[in-house]
């Protein structure tokens, strides 16, 4: 029986080729891609290593050199290896780079799109002392100023927060106060002065960078301490399982607020530099068993009066909550000296008393 929608061998035998010869089109279209590679990149002392993912239809990778724009690019290897290692990279050094592979087919030579921007950014080394000695530089003519050190946009460092040394603008404004000072009426008028947060950032900043304009370390004053130990600084203890603190230490609270540890002192109190209203400060908090005329309080308050008299005059509260010891997470520096930190001076087993007079005696 004739079926009337037999195809004649012809025709099926011309369809097949057809099949054949599109899936082959089909499978060289799809042998090249010029979608951009996703490098990462990864820093361990003075070594940067930048890694991407291998992709069979290139036949090699090309690492240029370039601004933080991408632009300006120069060559700085061909490979066909999936990472480059740069090794010796220079102290506070800031380079950029983007990475192109490309294929190699019948004398012809396509390229991918450029990937993004990586940053390597080597940080400085620095030591406990000179990180004290940073954070007392905006001490006692530095107002608390809402949205201080950062951005316009408030979502991240200003350029006050990402300069070299103090802004003149502080002391200028503070020397305009008087013990009525209210920071709620010069909220967001960020160049006069620097918040919590916006304070450790330009004190980190400072210690880790080389010129002005770099990008910054300011964030959110709650999300500190753990943003910092996540980039290898240092070991990160939640609220509520602190159990000592030494100098350096970064505090952090939910609540919205940071500081930074000068030392212990022998009655469990703490003396911290931190900006809260009215200022960047020395300040003390009580024991650990809530006396508030403690150790602490007491050599911020002494400190306070002899090298800044006319902030004490002023503002001579040195005193602060129990919520210090008990509402904070912390951020303690790798001192191995293979990160950033190290503790030549021995700070971390020194009382505060000791630490501050140290401290005094070299400013």
């Amino acid at each position: 029986m004739k079926g009337k929608n037999r195809i004649p061998i012809w025709n099926t035998t011309l369809l097949v080729i057809l099949v054949l010869m599109l899936s082959s089109l089909t499978a060289q279209a799809a042998s090249f891609s010029k979608k951009a590679l996703e490098p990462t990149v990864k820093v361990k002392g003075n070594k940067a290593t930048i890694r991407w993912v291998k992709r069979s239809d290139l036949s090699g990778y090309k690492v240029f050199q370039c601004n933080e724009l991408g632009k300006k690019r120069k060559l700085v290897k061909d490979t066909k290896s999936c990472k480059i290692t740069f090794k010796n990279l220079q102290e506070g050094s800031t380079s950029y780079y983007v990475v192109r592979g490309y294929q190699e087919k019948d004398g012809k030579t396509t390229y991918t799109r450029y990937s993004k921007v990586v940053t390597v950014q080597v940080c400085r080394k620095s030591t406990l002392k000179k990180f004290l000695l940073t954070a007392l530089k905006p001490v006692g003519s530095t107002m608390y100023v809402w949205g201080g050190g950062w951005d316009k946009a408030d979502s991240g460092s200003g350029s006050d927060a990402t300069r070299i040394g103090v802004s003149p603008k502080w002391k200028k404004f503070f020397q305009k106060q008087n013990s009525g000072y209210n920071y709620r009426n010069t909220r967001f008028q960020i160049h006069n002065g620097l918040d919590c947060s916006g304070y450790v950032g330009w004190c980190i900043y400072n210690i880790l960078e080389v010129e002005n304009g770099q990008p910054g370390y300011v964030m959110l004053a709650q999300n500190m301490s753990k943003n910092f130990a996540s980039r290898g600084w240092g070991s990160y203890t939640a609220a509520g399982k602190v159990k000592d603190y030494q100098a350096g230490d970064i505090m952090s609270t939910s609540a919205g607020h940071v500081w930074i540890v000068v030392g212990k002192c022998s009655d469990g109190s703490v003396v911290i530099l931190h900006s809260s209203p009215p200022g960047v400060q020395l300040a003390g908090t009580p024991t650990p068993g809530g006396k508030q005329n403690s150790q602490a309080v007491a050599l911020a308050r002494n400190y306070m009066q002899k090298y800044f008299p006319e902030w004490f005059e002023k503002f001579p509260d040195c005193a602060k909550g129990s919520s210090y010891l008990t509402d904070y997470s912390q951020m303690r520096w790798d001192l191995s000296g293979k990160v950033i930190m190290s503790d030549p001076e021995n700070y971390r087993n020194k009382s505060a008393n000791k630490i501050l007079r140290n401290l005094f005696r070299s400013r």
